[in-house]
């Protein structure tokens, strides 16, 4: 008797065991087949083939909506684009642009505020480029942006920046501030209504700075 019911736990017990492994290949399996596919959303490119960025195209599939039609009395349908998608203008073409951004823009650091915006100043110079002038300063910190440098127009989508831009945030790099000398880039995205710089990670905490300069 004693022999017989521990025979019947051993069968027992491999049932369970036997169950359990069946309900976790089902598992397993449902899983699976349930999974998309990343060939049914995505095909990886060739080997050293990159698809020419499109502007156009970027700004749709970021779901940030079609770009505008016209900037500053500039129409994208107007220009023409290089090799590499990106639109090109005249002479004409940007000293137009460049006249028509001529003057105040609010400006904008995540950290500090999109309620209560800075200022940046754009004045044109001899050669064509913007001296660019200004900041942010919170109204119940010290936290600030500061931007001074010249601005480069590469057509209406792209601004390079060249020159300092200064975040102090009390909770990034202690509190201390943040010195960015060099070249930036600032672009626009669909719908969005200013140019944002795209160099932004922090280079001294794990963090990314929104720094935008607004059409308005």
């Amino acid at each position: 008797m004693r022999r017989f019911v521990l025979t019947a736990i051993g069968l027992g017990f491999l049932h369970t065991v036997a169950v359990s492994c069946n309900f976790s290949q089902n598992n397993q399996q449902n899983a699976q087949a349930n999974e998309p596919s990343a060939s049914a959303s995505y095909e990886m490119p060739a080997d050293n083939v990159t698809e020419p960025y499109d502007p156009d195209k970027f700004a749709l599939e970021a779901g940030r909506g079609e770009l505008r039609k016209e900037y500053f009395g500039i129409k994208l349908a107007d220009l023409k684009k290089d090799a590499d998608g990106n639109y090109v203008m005249t002479e004409e073409q940007r000293e137009t642009f460049v006249s028509n951004i001529e003057g105040k823009h609010m400006c904008s650091l995540q950290w500090i505020s999109w309620k209560k915006f800075g200022n940046v100043m754009l004045e044109k110079n001899p050669d064509g480029t913007l001296s660019c002038t200004g900041g942010q300063k919170s109204s119940t910190t010290d936290d600030y942006l500061k931007l001074e440098g010249v601005i480069t127009v590469v057509n209406p989508l792209h601004l390079k920046f060249k020159g300092k831009i200064i975040t102090c945030v009390s909770h990034i790099n202690n509190g201390e501030p943040v010195v960015r000398d060099g070249e930036f880039n600032f672009t626009v995205a669909g719908q969005r209504r200013y140019w944002r710089m795209q160099e932004m990670n922090n280079p001294k905490d794990r963090c990314c700075d929104y720094v935008d300069i607004y059409f308005d």
